[in-house]
């Protein structure tokens, strides 16, 4: 395996380098020296702010080798966040495209346990979390997702997702590493990207909807090569439509997965070998993220029946050892995600349901309304193009339900939902706000359209 292939780097577009795994070795060990010489030492917080590239992926393994602690910021992040982060973690380096450069932060005697890597949540719905995972995190996420997807050294995996978050992270960089795969890495997202992917023969192609969604739209007439198995999607949820058109028109299938930051990645993922008649059945009308992982056990909160709604948490060795600074670092044997859904047994497997994040729910004057749920149904009514549900505050019953979406539309479809739910306000925005990962900024697009300087283009709410 040595001599073979790990990396395919693309570069706009275009192949840059090709690295093999005895390559990688090398340099990883040449990095660890750059490291070590710079002052770079066990339990150091190194922020590691690096566009994708065989050099960062080579950063990332040699800091890992020290046993410093890597905290990735994406290049996109804003300077408000970057410091919060450096002042959060006590980040006594930082490695960017200029080199590595000392922060002067004392090295004080923290206990940081076996921490490999300290990755901050995107903060959507609060103040950015850094979850502390380990190695061993990290190697059994690997392991459930290898036997999961039947990954070896012939699979071509494929993924334009930013190292600095948990998917790519984890499932792009680590897990092909461990299972000897070939890995397609991109800069960012290429407009060639299918051409690539198919010279490639790539079998399975990672994204997030939103990257998705914007790929589809600019390649409807594409014909995915033979050896192209499946579309692994995660991150955010994925819209019924935008399944359906890449079913009808690529015929290609969507696997989709579900996990967080706090347990590592996926916990749980779509069967990849489904009969055509069971996988419709588990994908519509709404779409499953799966059956938990190997090592993954997950239980709902409401008592744990089927179809009964709740919070899931999830149990596995890839949880996290706790929030820097917040928490004693120690494995956590129980992780809540935040999220609510439910489960459905068929073929007597547990397939999981999401309808959103807890601090999303909308409270109408005590009625529960779940955006994720509402915009599915819209879907379901025909209503096309980038939209969301958003919370509104009202005097009456605290909060109302509006909507943003960034195309006009035949308000009539919205007669057929249940008045307590129907949209009140219809907000026309150019673009709706996402993350560096493709998640939804929804308390973005709500405090946007509430601060009265957005367009109404529809208004049934009691003033």
């Amino acid at each position: 395996m040595k001599k073979a292939i790990w990396i395919k780097y693309y570069e706009q577009g275009l192949l840059k380098e090709e690295l093999t795994f005895d390559a990688a070795e090398t340099r990883i060990n040449l990095r660890m020296k750059e490291l070590n010489q710079a002052g770079i030492k066990q339990g150091d917080r190194v922020i590691v702010q690096l566009s994708n590239s065989p050099s960062a992926v080579i950063t990332y393994l040699a800091i890992y080798r020290l046993k410093a602690i890597a905290v990735p910021v994406s290049i996109l992040e804003n300077r408000e966040k970057i410091d919060f982060i450096v002042s959060d973690c006590g980040a006594n380096s930082i490695i960017n495209e200029d080199g590595i450069r000392s922060l002067g932060s004392e090295r004080n005697k923290i206990e940081t346990g076996n921490i490999s890597t300290i990755i901050y949540t995107s903060g959507t719905t609060g103040v950015p979390k850094g979850v502390c995972l380990s190695w061993d995190n990290w190697k059994a996420n690997a392991k459930s997702l290898i036997k999961h997807h039947k990954l070896n050294n012939k699979t071509v995996f494929a993924s334009p997702l930013l190292l600095t978050h948990c998917n790519a992270h984890g499932l792009a960089m680590i897990t092909t590493y461990l299972a000897g795969c070939i890995w397609i890495l991109f800069d960012k997202t290429p407009a060639n990207i299918l051409d690539i992917i198919t010279k490639e023969k790539v079998e399975i192609l990672s994204v997030v909807p939103a990257i998705l969604y914007s790929i589809y739209n600019s390649n409807k007439n594409w014909r995915p090569h033979k050896e192209l198995k499946y579309i692994l999607t995660a991150a955010a949820p994925l819209s019924p439509s935008l399944l359906s058109d890449v079913l009808k028109d690529w015929k290609v299938r969507i696997v989709q997965g579900y996990g967080l930051s706090e347990s590592t990645n996926f916990s749980c993922t779509m069967p990849i070998n489904l009969k055509e008649r069971f996988y419709d059945k588990i994908m519509f009308p709404w779409s499953s993220v799966g059956i938990a992982l190997s090592g993954v056990k997950i239980k709902i909160n409401s008592g744990n029946k089927e179809n009964k709604v709740g919070e899931l948490s999830v149990c596995s060795k890839s949880n996290f050892n706790g929030y820097w600074g917040k928490d004693n670092i120690s494995l956590k044997k129980w992780v809540a995600t935040g999220d609510i859904g439910y489960y459905k047994i068929i073929s007597n497997k547990k397939y999981y349901y999401l309808k959103g994040r807890i601090k999303e729910i909308i409270n109408r004057g005590g009625e529960k309304i779940s955006p994720v749920e509402l915009e599915h149904e819209l879907h379901r009514l025909g209503l096309s193009g980038e939209f969301a549900v958003i919370s509104m505050p009202d005097k009456k019953y605290g909060e109302e339900v509006g909507l943003a979406c960034c195309n006009q539309f035949d308000f009539s479809i919205l007669k057929s939902i249940p008045k307590y739910r129907r949209p009140k306000r219809v907000f026309l925005l150019n673009n709706l706000f996402y993350t560096h990962t493709g998640k939804l900024q929804r308390k973005k697009i709500s405090e946007t359209c509430n601060s009265g300087g957005v367009k109404i283009i529809m208004n049934d709410k009691e003033e």
